[in-house]
């Protein structure tokens, strides 16, 4: 049995690329060595990111989050019991919709990405709908 939790946050401050990316990484390393797996997504300061693994891990790892000085208004989505995984495979799926959004058109591999994630959260249509809502927020504003 599994715990999948989701979460919005902001960013205290806006991070650069290269934090972006420091970040990323240590999710990775972290998420490995903690059995998470799951999806971070980073736009214009905001992050949307589900979490699972064994539950008691998932949520050492959302109350460590709530903590961290680098986010703020830390808000609880869902948590739902999982029997199977819906990422497996990925310690940490990362997008960084700052840089990807404008390409995403022509990138065939981020759209198999965004297809397999699609498909993943094909039994929970409110958690695609969020994912989905994230996406386009900013985006649609800026048209």
């Amino acid at each position: 049995m599994y715990l999948g939790l989701t979460y919005i946050s902001h960013s205290k401050k806006m991070l650069t690329e290269d934090m972006r990316m420091q970040l990323m990484r240590e999710c990775q390393v972290r998420n490995a060595h903690n059995n998470i797996t799951g999806l971070l997504l980073y736009q214009q300061g905001f992050f949307l990111q589900y979490l699972e693994g064994p539950p008691d891990q998932v949520r050492t790892v959302f109350a460590r989050i709530g903590q961290d000085h680098r986010h703020e208004d830390v808000e609880l989505i869902s948590e739902e019991v999982l029997m199977e995984r819906r990422f497996p495979h990925w310690t940490m799926f990362f997008r960084d919709y700052d840089f990807i959004y404008p390409h995403i058109r022509q990138d065939y591999a981020e759209l198999t990405s965004l297809a397999k994630v699609v498909e993943a959260l094909e039994d929970d249509p409110d958690l695609q709908k969020l994912m989905f809502d994230f996406l386009k927020l900013t985006h649609d504003q800026q048209s």
